[in-house]
């Protein structure tokens, strides 16, 4: 498991339209003691991220009124050195190909492992 000394206060803006996925993801990120909260789509992250600070954002890459790709691009606008980790169900290349090049942080691929996730997302936060 992955050490959770000095992560109290890392907060992060999980972003997916899936209920169960969401939920799921909360519980594994607060488990590992994150501040997790949850946005249901990128329009809805907008709202938040105006509003909250956060450490990392981690997005759905399909989801509706804005998907991951877009909200990429105005948490680019908003706050360029914000690490976002895309999760996405469809491995396409292409998808991860563009998410990399608009300057997303890591792309992860549904089904994932939980430690895998934790391990790269306090990889990304210890980049910073």
């Amino acid at each position: 498991m992955i050490s959770t000394d000095g992560l109290a206060k890392l907060r992060i803006l999980v972003v997916e339209d899936d209920e169960d996925m969401g939920e799921n993801l909360q519980r594994i990120l607060t488990l590992a003691g994150y501040q997790v909260h949850l946005a249901r789509d990128g329009a809805e992250a907008i709202t938040v991220l105006q509003t909250q600070p956060f450490h990392l954002v981690l997005t759905d890459l399909l989801m509706p009124r804005m998907g991951g790709l877009e909200l990429l691009g105005e948490i680019r606008r908003l706050g360029p050195s914000l690490p976002v980790v895309f999760l996405s169900a469809f491995g396409k290349q292409a998808a991860f190909a563009k998410a990399m090049d608009l300057g997303a942080a890591g792309f992860v691929t549904k089904p994932f492992r939980a430690n895998s996730l934790l391990r790269l997302i306090q990889a990304i936060l210890d980049q910073r």
